[in-house]
């Protein structure tokens, strides 16, 4: 009989392998979407840009590559070194709220 608790970290290490497969794939294509257009009238989604693969309106220098990481020890392979990543702020900023009154007076 096995173990539940090793049969649910099996399940959740596949969960994660697969949502960080996910994840690469989709930065791939986004980072391959840059510079390329839409046709909005069609359909916005990264898999129906215009152009090639490598075609785009914004010229980025394609031989200079490097291997992009993102949280989480996601890396993106072979991306242009003038695309960048920003992490964005992650502490939460807390606001109070204020009754009507306090706010027009």
């Amino acid at each position: 009989m096995k173990d539940p608790s090793a049969m649910e970290n099996s399940e959740t290490t596949r969960t994660r392998s697969f949502s960080c497969d996910a994840l690469t794939t989709t930065l791939c294509n986004s980072i391959q979407a840059l510079g390329r257009g839409f046709d909005v009238t069609s359909d916005i989604r990264l898999l129906y840009c215009k152009g090639a693969p490598g075609s785009r309106l914004v010229h980025l220098e394609e031989d200079n590559t490097r291997d992009l990481v993102v949280s989480d020890g996601v890396v993106v392979p072979n991306v242009p070194v003038e695309i960048h990543c920003s992490m964005g702020k992650t502490a939460i900023e807390r606001k109070s709220v204020c009754t009507f009154h306090e706010v027009v007076s």
